[in-house]
């Protein structure tokens, strides 16, 4: 099997839990996940964490974005499989890297909900992908995108079931209405990822920011 502080070492991840290795990218934390699974081996999983809710352990309890390494078949890859699970990465998951323009973080994340059957098919997972590039937006104060993302939600909200999304984010409209609260948003967005930044488990942590186009390209 392949060593786990290869893959880690290999994008500048350190571990926040015994099995989850990540970087602070702004008002996120992006990295890998090792699962056992019966047997002893370990599967490999793409994570991101948000730093804006009220306390660091809510933000990383559970993940907004967990998507599983996967072979040419679409089939989840464990770490003892004979290929080159760094050259993976870096193919499937180009947000490791940490040098990533908003609109690569943009982009890569609507691409999943595009083409990921799970996700296409679970509005609940979806409005997790919606709410990190919404929040990320507001935490930059990039106004077009947060109003993209409540677009693209109002024009699919009606057709979600009511019951679930009750549970799970409260009565539609209000949401709809919280979400165009930017100004408001913004100011506890930052002030959580202050908070959260602080906390000695994320200060030890690689820090990269989210570059312009011409930071890449000159």
């Amino acid at each position: 099997m392949i060593d786990i502080s290869l893959t880690s070492t290999a994008f500048n991840l350190k571990g926040i839990t015994s099995k989850c290795f990540v970087h602070r990218v702004e008002c996120i934390l992006v990295g890998l996940t090792f699962v056992k699974v019966p047997g002893g081996d370990y599967k490999l999983f793409f994570t991101i964490y948000l730093l804006w809710r009220y306390t660091l352990k809510s933000c990383v309890d559970v993940p907004l974005l967990i998507h599983p390494l996967v072979d040419d078949n679409g089939l989840d890859i464990y770490l003892s499989d004979s290929i080159n699970i760094i050259d993976r990465c870096n193919t499937q998951f180009p947000l490791l890297t940490g040098c990533n323009t908003t609109a690569d973080f943009v982009r890569v994340l609507y691409e999943i909900i595009a083409t990921d059957k799970s996700i296409q098919h679970n509005f609940v997972l979806q409005m997790k992908i919606y709410e990190l590039i919404y929040g990320v937006a507001i935490y930059l104060n990039n106004i077009e995108i947060a109003q993209d993302v409540y677009i693209r939600i109002s024009n699919q909200i009606s057709s979600w079931n009511t019951k679930i999304f009750n549970y799970w984010y409260g009565d539609k409209d209000t949401t709809l209405l919280n979400l165009l609260e930017f100004e408001a948003n913004r100011h506890r967005i930052v002030k959580n990822v202050d908070i959260n930044a602080s906390d000695p488990k994320v200060i030890k942590l690689p820090i990269y920011k989210f570059l312009e186009p011409h930071e890449i390209y000159g």
